[in-house]
């Protein structure tokens, strides 16, 4: 009769704990993406959106990049410890054996001394009847494809960061270059007024009708010497922040900031990033940002099933076997005792604290289900806000181009007809002084544009390809 009384009381038990889950588990939440979402000018892009093949600089400098990185190494190394920490959770669902060994010896009353050897091995597992071991496994496995898909977004941000610094930086090298060249044509320009204020021929006063080869009006020559100090300064400025954009080129590579990186002044190529019609505008659900916020999800879900499960009794099996004698030899050559001990553990009381856990897994399994969402629709503005510039910037570019040639022309004409003595050589100054400005103009322009189109590139998650040579090395995830 006890027998029965303890019997059913140890099944209420049991059946009280498997109660204490009170609420059920919430059913998955729909995860959606931007499967459906529409671009709103471009349908589909190109794969080969970074063409590098005659940058061989760029690629040098990308590759030190990747190469010394010290944010890159320190996720490289987060990620292997991520994978690590799946061997470490599936080793929790298995048996475990250990081999135990143990020699003492010990005098009694009497004063006789004895000598003990015990030999033995303990198997012990517990049974994932519920699957909360498989739960926190699953869980590991996607914090870990978390983590490799955060290591392949920094390695995208890296390529992108590094093509845009380097593409600013040749602009600040053309910028430079050419207003050394400005300054020259200025310093002509305020020596041809002062020779000809000297000479008499620079009236204090302008009327109308009175201009002449060789007669201007002293206003002039007070606008260039002005327009000659704002272009001092604009070189000054331009060198200061070449130089920091250099340090920061070296950080980002690994380098002292002082270290030297040669760039060449040549022209921005704005066709380093380009758009045709090879790739679906749904590439963007494979942003590795996107896919790293989703596994976090998927993650914390199965870490808050996980902890609910916590509530339910566990079952333990554990095996022994031992020998034991005076000597290691006797101990061998004695009999073998084992025993095979079943146990249960229910949780009963404890202050709420188990179901307190599940309810925090899931209000954070919540959290980061909107973080997702809003991941994705901070996704999908990056590349409407992209696009909207693209078509500014090329309207621009175009417009900066066109400008730049008319100049050309008229400068080229105007060489002919100084060279003919119809033209004074303050306009002929003047001339190239306004080439000069839209050069400068045209390459800032270039420069704005190229760097849009590699956050278009960034945005769009699509992959990255360095050519180096006949070899590609692809720098981000496969196209799903």
């Amino acid at each position: 009769m006890k027998q029965k009384i303890l019997f059913f009381f140890a099944l209420g038990v049991l059946l009280s704990g498997c109660a204490t889950k009170m609420n059920p588990m919430p059913e998955f939440l729909p995860i959606e993406s931007a499967q459906g979402w529409k671009i709103s000018d471009y349908k589909r892009l190109s794969k080969k959106i970074i063409a590098m093949d005659q940058h061989t600089q760029l690629q040098q400098y990308i590759a030190q990049v990747l190469g010394n990185n010290p944010d890159l190494k320190s996720l490289s190394a987060t990620a292997k410890a991520a994978s690590y920490n799946i061997k470490i959770t599936n080793a929790e669902n298995r048996p475990r054996a250990d081999l135990n060994l143990t020699r003492s010896r010990n005098k009694d009353i009497l004063k006789e001394i004895g000598n003990t050897v015990s030999l033995g091995m303990d198997v012990n597992w517990t049974l994932d009847l519920w699957g909360k071991l498989s739960d926190d496994a699953d869980a590991a496995q996607h914090l870990a494809d978390k983590a490799q898909h955060d290591l392949q977004q920094l390695r995208r941000v890296l390529i992108i960061q590094a093509a845009r610094l380097w593409a600013e930086y040749r602009s600040y090298t053309n910028a430079e270059k050419y207003l050394i060249d400005l300054n020259k044509i200025q310093a002509n320009l305020v020596g041809y007024y002062q020779d000809a204020y000297q000479a008499g021929l620079i009236p204090f006063s302008y009327y109308q009708g009175a201009f002449q080869v060789g007669l201007v009006p002293y206003e002039f020559f007070l606008d260039a010497k002005n327009s000659q100090k704002r272009s001092q300064l604009r070189l000054r400025e331009i060198q200061l922040e070449k130089l920091m954009l250099l340090q920061l080129m070296n950080t980002l590579r690994g380098r002292p900031p002082a270290d030297e990186l040669f760039v060449s002044d040549d022209f921005i190529p704005v066709n380093l990033a380009l758009l045709s019609s090879d790739i679906p505008a749904t590439v963007l659900a494979s942003r590795p940002d996107i896919q790293a916020a989703f596994a976090e999800v998927r993650a914390f879900r199965r870490l808050e099933s996980s902890a609910y499960k916590a509530l339910l009794p566990q079952i333990n099996l554990t095996a022994s076997t031992s020998k034991s004698g005076t000597t290691l030899e006797k101990a061998l050559r004695g009999d073998l005792v084992w025993q095979l001990i079943g146990g249960l553990t229910q949780p009963l009381f404890n202050s709420g604290q188990i179901k307190a856990i599940a309810k925090q897994k899931s209000a954070e399994s919540e959290a980061l289900w909107w973080r997702y969402q809003n991941t994705v629709l901070k996704a999908m503005l990056e590349v409407e806000n992209a696009l909207a510039i693209d078509k500014l910037l090329s309207w621009l570019l175009d417009h900066k181009q066109t400008e730049f040639n008319d100049l050309e022309r008229k400068l080229s004409s105007a060489k002919e007809r100084f060279a003919d003595g119809d033209l004074s050589l303050s306009d002929y100054l003047l001339i190239q002084t306004e080439r000069i400005e839209s050069l400068i103009e045209l390459s800032d322009s270039e420069t704005r544009y190229l760097k849009n189109r590699l956050d278009l590139v960034m945005a769009l998650g699509l992959p990255l390809e360095i050519q180096e040579g006949n070899k590609q090395k692809e720098n981000s995830h496969e196209e799903p």
